[in-house]
């Protein structure tokens, strides 16, 4: 596994701890980092990516680094969408494609249908289009179920602080019923030990449906990658995501018994990744 190159972006008003693997490749990736994650969770899947001549930048999100949670309030779907762009322009990319996992997927499907500095693609894996989310919640009892579950950790301070009471008990135990590795729980436990950082990282999965169904159809070539593990996004919900792209759209699968592709199945999504990008490629050189 390479080793990255640790730096700090400074964007949209806050200043964002980053990792970059493969620096000065021909390929440039921006990754969005998920729930409980940071720019680190991407190491296994950067590293290969930066085998294949890939330049892949990773930040810790808003509210998971110091100084970058601000009020609860402003964890709004068009503000993730900002701070992915913003980035990318501090970055000084005009040609570049967006990845996201989970939360960061959701984020990226906001960012890549803006009408205005999109990436040459989209990879989003888990997390489906939010218009699709929303009219899967709308639709399916099991995808209403689901949603209702994560709105029982409304308001996030108290979820933060009902997950760290008794040592994180409920905290760790979630981690290792949801299939983090246990190699990682102590660590990931620590990392979102402060109750402010872990009510943040809650309230990214706090975004209010309406907004979600106000993100109209992704334009850029779209890869996206469901798997199983959990039931946060039913099947029924998945299928509706090509509805909501309007370029050219693949769906793939990976069955997996974790909610925690990227750390425990790199290897897996590295291949549908390189071909998404490749054929991405060939389509902005062909519209040239």
């Amino acid at each position: 596994m390479s080793r990255p190159s640790r730096f700090a972006i400074d964007a949209d008003g806050m200043t964002f701890p980053a990792l970059s693997w493969g620096a000065g490749s021909r390929r440039r990736v921006l990754a969005l980092h998920g729930f409980l994650q940071c720019a680190e969770t991407y190491s296994g899947l950067a590293s290969v990516l930066a085998a294949y001549d890939c330049e892949v930048v990773a930040f810790d999100q808003r509210g998971y680094a110091p100084g970058t949670a601000g009020r609860l309030a402003d964890f709004r779907i068009g503000n993730f969408a900002d701070d992915a762009l913003a980035v990318a322009q501090a970055l000084g990319w005009d040609r570049y494609h967006l990845l996201g996992f989970g939360m960061g997927a959701m984020q990226g499907w906001a960012a890549a249908s803006r009408r205005r500095t999109r990436p040459d693609s989209l990879t989003a894996i888990r997390f489906p289009h939010p218009a699709a989310f929303a009219e899967g919640v709308r639709r399916f009892p099991a995808q209403r179920a689901a949603w209702e579950r994560l709105e029982e950790q409304s308001p996030p301070e108290r979820g933060a602080a009902a997950w760290l009471a008794d040592g994180a008990a409920d905290f760790r135990a979630f981690l290792r019923r949801s299939g983090l590795p246990d190699r990682c729980v102590d660590s990931r436990v620590e990392r979102l030990s402060d109750p402010q950082v872990l009510a943040a990282a809650i309230a990214w999965h706090l975004v209010p449906l309406e907004d979600m169904a106000a993100v109209p159809p992704c334009p850029v070539p779209t890869l996206y990658v469901y798997s199983g593990g959990s039931a946060a996004t039913v099947p029924q919900t998945a299928d509706l995501c090509g509805r909501y792209v309007s370029g050219p759209f693949r769906r793939e699968t990976i069955e997996n018994d974790t909610v925690w592709t990227l750390e425990t199945a790199p290897e897996r999504l590295a291949p549908l990744i390189l071909s998404h990008l490749e054929s991405a490629d060939a389509s902005c050189e062909a519209a040239q």
